[in-house]
């Protein structure tokens, strides 16, 4: 019988972290999102060893943010399957900690028996802890050991845009904790309304009216965001992206290199040369051409290029200093190669960019030389780039999986008119859900700081996206179609193509709550749950 608990336990914590991945690409069952903890908190609710339910409810909670990231970062492979493994290993932790936690703090009440038998009261107390909890855990990954943000729970809601507005005031981990919240509440009325019915008394549940009137709340104040035209003055930027479908393995081989330069030229020179076309920007990829901006044949070929129009280029291309190194670099250029500025990515990604330790630990260092010849430098300097065409405003450049960070993307943030420009690669891990995962977590940042976003991705997704994080242009009330390089069918973005097309920026744009504050929602809830921790320790230690 013990073994039969024990395997529907097993099993409860398998189907939450499965309902979970569900909630993403590739499958985006975003309405699983608010019921995929519940099975993983009735194992770990109902667990009645009191002396080991915390390693338990660790292990319940190990194997459920294990299956989760399995699935989730299966695209990894395509870098290495050691990768998707050891990733998977580590961040399935925090699901660990977390299943701890709500296995002994976040629950209704200690005692099993009883636990249907809970009131409104110890509900909400449950779904306050554990929210808290799951959000400061959150807040934690998206900064340890260079940190990994990558597919917070608030982002599965990423498909509902009404639902994810109130991101500008408390962030996307924010959003973690109303859906915690809520299915904690779901989960407790799940034990107690089976319990009511057997023993004819039926109560109200305040809690339950409490999930409900927030979950109303957060849509009402999403559908005013979503559906309030501006009045505010807008500068409209006549924008050309252009999606350049390198293969991987030709990107870096010098054989390519005349037949990408070739490729950026025939897909670019004809809208440049159409005189009722007038482009103010024309965005490339991440390291979009072989050589280094300061390379003569890049420099010769970005002279010519930028000669034929009066517009500003905006492009991912490799910075090499003298006497300092190798920066990933957004670079804007107008006129000619040498009027430029960039910004030089600061947070590189561990293994891909550079190799941890390398320089230290012999070992590594020989593993590196054949993996990673040489190391990315990070820039040290985060501030907007200046733009001047149609009329001054500012791009906050983003590279890569730097548009996954809320906290850096705000730190550019002014009272100037400004867009956020990302560039990315993305080819690395082909025709995988990668993309499109990539694009979801992007779209948070454009609500958090109310400022639209160009993606210009290698392959991918390339598109516009709005202040609301819409594709759509919302000022001709969805008419315009979504503003999305895309083949003969919607879900093929993996293809070769290029999007003219205008984005509107505000003149005078506000400085939301998120901006100001970051994520001190989050810390402020992650520290409750600490302080409720160190004191249950405490009481315990006592007790003994």
């Amino acid at each position: 019988m013990k073994k039969l608990i024990n395997i529907w336990r097993i099993l409860a914590a398998l189907i939450s972290g499965a309902l979970l991945a569900f909630c993403y690409p590739k499958f985006n069952v975003g309405a699983f999102i608010w019921i995929w903890p519940v099975p993983l908190l009735l194992a770990l609710w109902t667990l009645k060893s009191k002396k080991r339910k915390y390693l338990r409810g660790f292990g319940l909670g190990y194997l459920s943010g294990l299956i989760f990231f399995l699935i989730n970062l299966s695209w990894l492979h395509h870098i290495h399957f050691i990768a998707c493994l050891l990733l998977s290993f580590f961040l399935a932790g925090y699901f660990a900690i977390w299943g701890g936690f709500a296995a002994t703090i976040g629950v209704p009440k200690k005692d099993v028996s009883t636990l249907a038998e809970s009131n409104s009261y110890f509900s909400l107390k449950a779904a306050f802890l554990n929210g808290s909890a799951w959000c400061g855990l959150e807040w934690i990954r998206g900064w340890l050991l260079t940190g990994f943000p990558w597919n917070g729970l608030g982002v599965g809601l990423a498909n509902d845009l009404v639902m994810v507005q109130t991101a500008d005031i408390i962030g996307v981990t924010g959003i973690s904790f109303i859906l915690i919240f809520c299915s904690t509440i779901i989960t407790s009325l799940l034990l107690r309304l089976p319990y009511e019915i057997r023993n004819s008394s039926l109560k109200a549940h305040p809690d339950f009216i409490v999930g409900v009137t927030l979950i109303i709340i957060i849509f009402f104040y999403g559908t005013h965001r979503l559906t309030e035209l501006s009045e505010d003055e807008e500068i409209e930027i006549r924008t050309l992206l252009v999606q350049g479908g390198i293969n991987q393995d030709e990107k870096w081989n010098p054989e390519s290199a005349k037949k990408i330069y070739k490729r950026y030229w025939d897909m670019t020179t004809p809208y440049l040369k159409l005189q009722e076309a007038n482009f103010d920007l024309v965005v490339w990829p991440e390291s979009s051409l072989p050589y280094s901006l300061h390379d003569r044949q890049t420099q010769t070929y970005l002279n010519k290029i930028l000669s034929i129009d009066d517009y500003e280029l905006v492009l991912g291309l490799n910075e090499r200093i003298p006497q300092e190194g190798i920066y990933n670099s957004i670079v804007k250029l107008r006129n000619n190669s040498t009027n430029y500025s960039s910004y030089r990515k600061t947070h590189l990604v561990p293994f891909g960019e550079y190799v941890p330790f390398r320089k230290s630990i012999p070992f590594i260092e020989k593993i590196a030389a054949n993996s990673l010849g040489v190391d990315f430098q990070p820039g040290d300097k985060l501030y907007p780039l200046d733009m001047e065409l149609p009329e001054p405003y500012q791009i906050i450049p983003l590279v890569c999986f730097e548009d996954t960070f809320g906290s850096l993307a705000r730190e550019f943030i002014s009272k100037s008119p400004q867009l956020i420009i990302n560039v990315t690669n993305d080819g690395w891990f082909k025709q995988s859900a990668a993309s499109e995962q990539h694009f979801i977590n992007s779209i948070f940042r454009c609500i958090e700081l109310r400022r639209p976003m160009i993606r210009c991705a290698n392959t991918g997704m390339s598109c516009l996206i709005d202040d609301c994080g819409s594709l759509y242009d919302r000022s001709l009330r969805h008419q315009g179609g979504e503003r999305l390089i895309y083949g003969k069918e919607r879900s093929n973005t993996f293809i070769t193509g290029t999007l003219p097309e205008t984005i509107r920026i505000k003149k005078t744009p506000k400085i939301t709550l998120y901006t100001r504050f970051g994520d001190s929602f989050s810390i402020s809830l992650g520290m409750i749950a600490l302080l409720t921790l160190c004191l249950r320790i405490f009481k315990t230690l006592r007790k003994n």
